[in-house]
């Protein structure tokens, strides 16, 4: 095994033979002393030739275990601080100035004389499968992408760590930090002057890290490429291979693992000055390094904007994802100061929203002041712009007030009895959703089965009680009520259509967590008295059929990638629940497949 000092001397003379001690000290950071004792004790192991100029073939063999094997480059992750340009791509494919953060990477590696690249994807991984074909690397798919954090993808990487480079698409390298010889695992790290939000570093003994943690000051930060060594590699894959399964993990940063086992996994500093490294985080980031950025993105998203609000791209900064909505992706922006709204369909929603049927609801709701917020919509493409309501706050299910803010809003929409060509069909909707999950293989924690047999019964009487049909919003969930100081609106109509007012009370209810005698409280505000026999089992009913219509739709959903969260639990519950006790209050009747 070589000493640090003998690896450094023999890298530099295999960079660059003839070197002299001085130039070798130069670029190893010696000093001359300790370079004439390095070359003095390799020519004694046979490393160097006779006068200390050149590598030998032994020189070759001492280094081979030093030699990198290859660079695995993660690019499964959303980058959803880059809103809105990674709804269109991931951030690894942005262009900056000129080249494409990936190409870069790639192209360093290849330099470096590292040929075997392994690219682990995951959102919108076939835009990355041109790379095979261009840069002969290899695409490894992570089907956790979007349910757990970057550990996953060291996971499905697991096979190809031996000396490896880990590295991150969206990374920018103003100079090549890739070499085919490394010594031992570092983390790459640059400092930071004043305080910073990044994972932070502590040394002890020739560099080893000894403290890992976020945030500091006055410090050094990690920041690029990490490089493991084989040794390294096996035992951070076994202890995750070992805890995988723990929920724990299951949301770490491959830096909080290493920081949970940093005694077991000796790793060591590499220092970069400031500017060698850069990560960008967000849109206004990159615009500051290349103020071409944007005009040369492409987007469709910025022409839409700037075709609706009549603006160029320099018009348009302040990107923000909203963390509201299921079905879609939605961001705030600034155009001249003012503050709007954009939504992009998500993954998948295509196959379950007619957006022509949003867009006429969209403007009914307007018309009506039920909305209000829309400044142009696209029922082809189906994306929205709207005017972002100021001194809003999160509806809270459980404020009266607000229940009956929201009650008025349904109330309104289903007096003024809009007529419409289009049913909100709510059983051909659970057998649509339940194709399509189970086309991608999703299959469901819950007893579904026993669970469908109750609801075709409660949706029989349901439809039997005769209750006329009218326009609703079938989606008055929370994050579809947007509440001010003085104002209320419903947004989001793409469930729209000809239905049971009683869906709109229900798909309020299921939204959120309540108790059996939270739920009654709800129906006596809406109804504004207690309710009849008839008008209890036919709202029971109705909670069943909507709360299990919204858990087909959510075990969709999550066969797309979006995880619907404690709310399918919510809506196992009650449909469950309230199946039963419509049905204890309905007369018994046999069953009819319909759902």
């Amino acid at each position: 095994m070589l000493s640090r000092n003998q690896f450094n001397v023999l890298r530099s003379l295999l960079k660059k033979s003839g070197s002299t001690q001085r130039d070798i000290a130069a670029s190893c950071g010696l000093s001359l002393g300790t370079v004439s004792t390095v070359i003095a004790s390799l020519k004694e192991l046979g490393c160097l030739n006779a006068d200390g100029s050149e590598v030998t073939e032994e020189g070759l063999r001492s280094l081979k275990p030093y030699q990198v094997d290859n660079a695995v480059i993660m690019a499964a992750g959303f980058a959803s601080r880059c809103a809105p340009l990674s709804y269109e791509r991931p951030k690894g494919l942005f262009r900056v100035r000129g080249e494409v953060l990936i190409e870069r990477q790639i192209r360093q590696l290849q330099e470096a004389g590292i040929e075997e690249i392994h690219v682990v994807v995951g959102y919108m991984k076939e835009l990355f499968f041109y790379l095979e074909d261009k840069f002969g690397v290899h695409i490894t798919v992570n089907d956790d992408y979007f349910r757990r954090n970057n550990t996953s993808s060291l996971y499905a990487a697991r096979y190809f760590l031996r000396n490896s480079y880990i590295c991150s698409s969206d990374n920018y390298f103003t100079v090549n930090p890739f070499d085919r010889f490394v010594y031992e695992t570092y983390f790459a790290c640059t400092y930071s002057d004043g305080p910073t939000d990044e994972w932070c570093v502590e040394t002890g003994s020739r560099n080893r890290i000894v403290g890992y943690g976020v945030g500091g000051a006055d410090a050094w930060y990690q920041i690029g490429e990490f490089y493991w060594t084989k040794d390294f590699s096996r035992r951070y894959m076994d202890l995750l291979e070992e805890e995988y399964d723990d929920p724990e993990v299951a949301d770490m940063l491959l830096d909080a693992f290493f920081a949970r086992h940093i005694d077991e996994l000796p790793a060591y500093v590499k220092r970069y000055e400031q500017g060698d490294i850069l990560e960008f985080d967000t849109i206004d980031e990159i615009k500051r390094f290349d103020d071409k950025f944007v005009d040369n993105m492409d987007s469709c998203i910025i022409d839409n904007i700037c075709a609706s609000l009549d603006c160029s791209e320099g018009d348009i900064d302040g990107f923000e994802q909203i963390k509201r909505g299921n079905t879609n992706v939605i961001f705030s922006f600034y155009c001249k100061r003012k503050k709007y709204v954009y939504r992009h369909p998500g993954k998948g929603s295509e196959q379950i929203i007619d957006r022509y049927n949003e867009a006429f609801a969209q403007r009914k709701a307007d018309d009506l002041g039920i909305d209000g917020t829309t400044v142009a919509i696209n029922p082809v493409e189906g994306w929205k712009i709207s005017r972002y309501v100021e001194g809003c706050y999160d509806f809270q299910y459980h404020n009266e007030a607000d229940a009956l803010r929201a009650f008025d809003l349904m109330h309104r929409l289903h007096a003024a009895k809009v007529q419409c060509g289009w049913q909100f069909d709510i059983a051909a909707n659970c057998a649509l959703f339940r194709r399509l999950a189970e086309e991608r293989g999703q299959r469901s924690p819950f007893r579904i089965d026993e669970l469908r047999a109750d609801v075709e019964r409660v949706y029989h009487f349901v439809e039997s009680d005769g209750v006329e049909k009218v326009l609703c919003h079938n989606d008055m969930c929370d994050s579809n009520i947007i509440v001010s100081a003085d104002a209320v609106c419903a947004i989001d109509w793409e469930y729209a259509g000809m239905a049971d007012p009683a869906y709109d009370v229900c798909s309020f209810i299921v939204g959120g967590d309540h108790t059996h005698e939270q739920v009654l409280h709800l129906l006596e505000l809406y109804f504004g008295r207690s309710l009849t026999p008839a008008e209890l089992r036919h709202m029971y009913g109705s909670i069943a059929v909507v709360s299990y219509h919204w858990l087909l739709w959510g075990i969709y959903r999550q066969s797309v990638g979006h995880d619907a969260g404690s709310l399918l639990y919510y809506w196992y519950r009650y449909a469950a629940d309230y199946s039963k006790r419509a049905l204890a209050l309905y007369a018994p009747a046999g069953r009819l497949a319909i759902i």
